[in-house]
């Protein structure tokens, strides 16, 4: 019996970030071609003196690799519903194993479109399967569909400025991915059920909900109904997944589900209807299931985890007294942590949280619409990275509001935070204001309250331009010494066998040489010298 259908959970093109000459922004070291992974570094140097345990295939135990969350949940979903069906996780970097699904003769190629945030990525895609082959019934479904869906409704707004939307997004008739059906709503899992029902049968699609389908160079719209159904009582079941999902040894959970606050530079729809939180035993429980299938790092993909439950203490106490076997990694809201005891969070496993700061200008900030208080911000961190917890932070350059000043004194917080005495690493992504469709930011009101003016990456307002912030995020990039760009790449097994100051001194000297790289200025056999000196000390 052949598949019924093949799941795509992402484009999965390299994005390892090796640094070349010329390259502006966060640029990575490369190392033989490759990422400077540790596990390259190692494989490299092919030194008996430097005994960190087996280096394990770089596709095992490392952020960059791990299966996407929206695949498992839609492959959780279709073999609960009786299909029968395969998960590529990267579509280019596991383009062999789909020429091998292919023989078992799927009627379906389920797409994605999660981490896929433009019309041009999405057609290529589309034209690759096409070539491998033609005549498969492709649907696509999420995010992105749902974004450009909404987009396309805005554009007939008076005041609602469309830009390069038909170059961007889908529905504006311009060479538009030869898609058959589109899935558009919040939860499309239903319908997704529903259709491949349909196309077992042989019964028509012409009437089925939420959807959309080419007819020439238009789209036929079907009735479209905005309900939510289950508001997050939809779960992955861990034990019927296949153990090819669980081969990385990382994987991505949820302990809740959407997001109440409503900063002005987010495109994601907030809606209160699809706001959830595990009960702290459920998730405990996901955690010993995927922990028995031999996963050892999960990553919680909650925009703020556990959306401020104040009950990060209990589930830390739980976490401990259940003996859970994962390390863990999240995004969480700073003003979460202050009442935290970092010493258990770090027992219970926790090895690095993510910060969404942005800015550190209390004005900027208010014009974003977050409620922070930035004069928290370098206390918390310190305690963080002295209880041996990574910290990774993420900054918004250039949203309105931001002058020299404002964006100056943000990069001399993230100075002062560097903390080189202490054994946490602190690291970052630095960011450029996009003013993108369906973001607040991008609408009317703000667009005249601020002068705001262009399209994307193409914009200026009242007090910057996307050249000016450019610039600052280049400054930074190459000013800051005791830190680093967010690097995902390393085998975490091996990583962690390092002394903590070891490890700290190993992720600063590789951003040192990827500076120096990005610049050409990065001499024959200087970086493995380094690394060798590290290693063997």
């Amino acid at each position: 019996m052949g598949l019924d259908a093949v799941i795509i959970a992402d484009i999965g093109q390299d994005q390892d970030g090796i640094a070349r000459p010329g390259t502006l922004v966060s640029p990575r070291l490369g190392l033989n071609g490759k990422a400077a992974t540790l596990q390259n570094i190692l494989g490299t140097l092919k030194d008996p003196g430097i005994d960190l345990g087996p280096i394990e295939d770089t596709s095992k135990m490392n952020m960059w690799f791990a299966p996407k969350y929206n695949g498992i949940f839609l492959l959780s979903h279709l073999l609960k519903h009786g299909f029968k069906v395969a998960l590529i996780n990267k579509y280019y970097a596991g383009k062999e194993r789909f020429r091998k699904h292919l023989d078992e003769n799927p009627r379906v190629v389920v797409i994605s479109t999660t981490f896929i945030h433009t019309k041009e990525s999405l057609r290529r895609l589309v034209e690759d399967i096409r070539s491998l082959a033609p005549d498969i019934f492709i649907i696509a479904g999420g995010q992105f569909v749902y974004n450009s869906y909404i987009f396309r409704q805005r554009s007939r707004e008076k005041d609602y400025v469309t830009g390069s939307a038909h170059e961007d997004f889908l529905f504006f008739g311009y060479r538009e991915p030869s898609v058959d059906l589109y899935i558009i709503g919040r939860q499309g899992e239903d319908i997704l059920c529903e259709a491949l029902k349909r196309i077992q049968a042989g019964d028509s699609l012409d009437l089925l909900p939420n959807t959309a389908r080419p007819e020439g160079d238009v789209y036929s719209f079907t009735a479209f109904s905005d309900e939510v159904k289950h508001k997050g009582k939809v779960q992955v079941d861990w034990d019927i997944l296949p153990d090819y999902v669980f081969d990385a040894g990382v994987m991505p959970m949820q302990a809740s589900g959407g997001c109440f606050h409503k900063c002005a530079f987010c495109t994601f729809r907030k809606d209160s209807r699809m706001i959830f939180i595990k009960p702290v035993e459920n998730l405990v429980d996901e955690m010993k299931a995927v922990a028995k299938r031999g996963i050892r790092y999960v990553r919680f993909i909650d925009d703020n985890f556990r959306l401020e439950h104040r009950d990060l203490n209990s589930f830390c106490e739980q976490t401990v007294a259940e003996g859970t076997p994962i390390q863990w990694m999240t995004m969480i809201k700073l003003s979460a942590l202050e009442n935290t005891d970092l010493d258990l969070l770090r027992r219970a496993g926790c090895f690095e949280v993510a910060l969404g700061l942005e800015s550190t200008d209390p004005q900027v900030l208010r014009n974003m619409n977050k409620k922070a208080e930035p004069e928290k911000y370098g206390a918390v961190i310190r305690r963080l990275l002295a209880a041996g917890i990574n910290c990774s932070c993420y900054f918004l350059f250039g949203f309105p509001g931001e002058t020299d000043e404002t964006a100056l004194r943000t990069l001399e917080f993230i100075r002062s935070v560097q903390h080189p005495e202490l054994p946490g690493i602190l690291s970052w992504n630095l960011y450029t204001l996009i003013v993108a469709p369906l973001s607040p930011v991008y609408g009317p009101e703000m667009r005249k309250k601020h002068g705001i003016t262009g399209y994307m990456d193409q914009w200026k307002h009242n007090t910057m331009d996307r050249q000016q912030a450019n610039a600052f995020v280049q400054k930074a990039y190459y000013e800051l010494d005791h830190s680093g760009p967010i690097f995902r790449g390393d085998n975490l097994d091996l990583f962690s066998r390092l002394a903590p100051f070891k490890r700290k001194e190993l992720f600063i000297t590789r951003y040192r040489l990827a500076k120096k790289a990005a610049k050409g200025r990065l001499k024959d056999g200087e970086a493995i010298g380094e690394f060798r000196k590290i290693l063997t000390s």
